[in-house]
């Protein structure tokens, strides 16, 4: 009998020590975190990760995309920031306006809006540590923003964009028409949709948000955009990409996932390399990741995001889709020298 509790005991105290040590391994580890907080309009809260090497430091300012997005992304961006760090380079990443310790409200923001907080962490970095070189790593709606700070002449050292869309509208269009095919709709379903989708643009394009909402309830196939929401919408639907990518005069490295339904990654491509080229633009890189989804993770979560947590657990960073970081990092190590 004592010996069966003891091997009970003992393969509960395995069992505890793994499961903890993977809960470590998800977790940020920086040789050190300063707190920054910054920003000329609202004040915005963030973290830049360093890394053991002694500065002048590289760093890489996370964009976020769309949504409430705090600094980690709520872990999303652990894996990454982990990557990078080992790899030697300092993370900087904050929460947007509104959400946790920032103050304002991302929903009143445009595309310019965003980036001119990038060039106010920009500077709020360079106060508190000595810098070699800083760009941005930007993902998805984040992409708009990378095209703005462009615009600006912004002082970076390197641009990436992630998953990233050229024309706000085009994009909408196209997540709906994949949204309309996982549905399985007959072609007269999908036309009555997309009937639908089009007069809800064009009440968004009017700043109409009761006649969107009238219109919206009195249909059946979502629930309506809050007001807040709708405002956004309308501030940035605008947003197009190609008159900033013909000024981006930075290093810059292009990723995208095959499997993306939120994004027509191939029609991204195909306009940044036919800018670059047209621009005698010599110093980029595009890479279309086989089997990755908007995320860059694996493509199979497009269908079974309820895993990603557990998979995150057992598997670590293999959630990403294969290729991702190495080419992130391998991409930096050649383009950033010593």
């Amino acid at each position: 009998m004592k010996k069966i509790i003891l091997i009970v005991v003992i393969v509960l105290t395995l069992i505890t020590a793994f499961v903890v040590y993977r809960l470590n391994e998800m977790e940020i580890h920086a040789n050190k975190t300063i707190e920054i907080t910054f920003g000329s309009v609202n004040d915005l809260s963030g973290t830049l990760y360093l890394p053991k090497k002694d500065g002048p430091y590289k760093v890489v300012i996370f964009i976020h995309g769309d949504g409430a997005a705090n600094r980690t992304l709520d872990g999303g961006y652990n894996f990454i920031i982990n990557r990078l760090v080992n790899a030697g380079y300092a993370c900087f990443s904050y929460d947007k306006a509104g959400v946790s310790k920032s103050s304002g409200n991302w929903l009143n923001q445009t595309m310019e809006d965003r980036a001119k907080e990038v060039v106010d962490a920009t500077s709020a970095i360079k106060k508190e540590i000595e810098v070699q070189s800083i760009g941005t790593l930007a993902f998805s709606q984040g992409g708009w923003v990378t095209s703005e700070l462009a615009l600006m002449n912004a002082k970076l050292d390197f641009n990436i964009v992630v998953g990233n869309a050229i024309d706000w509208m085009d994009q909408h269009i196209y997540y709906e028409t994949k949204y309309a095919k996982s549905l399985g709709l007959s072609e007269d379903e999908t036309n009555k949709y997309f009937n639908y989708v089009n007069k809800c643009d064009s009440y968004i394009k009017s700043n109409d948000y009761n006649g969107y909402l009238d219109y919206v309830k009195n249909n059946s196939y979502e629930s309506p955009m809050t007001k807040e929401r709708f405002k956004f919408v309308y501030l940035n639907y605008k947003s197009n990409a190609e008159e900033g990518i013909k000024e981006i005069k930075t290093p810059f490295l292009g990723i995208f996932g095959d499997s993306d339904n939120n994004v027509d990654t191939r029609n991204s491509t195909r306009i940044y390399k036919k800018i670059f080229d047209e621009n005698g633009k010599t110093d980029y890189e595009l890479h279309m990741i086989k089997d990755a989804n908007h995320e860059l993770l694996n493509s199979k979560y497009n269908e079974n995001k309820d895993n990603l947590f557990i998979d995150s657990f057992l598997y670590g960073d293999k959630i990403f889709a294969k290729g991702f970081l190495n080419l992130l990092v391998d991409w930096l190590d050649k383009t950033i020298k010593n």
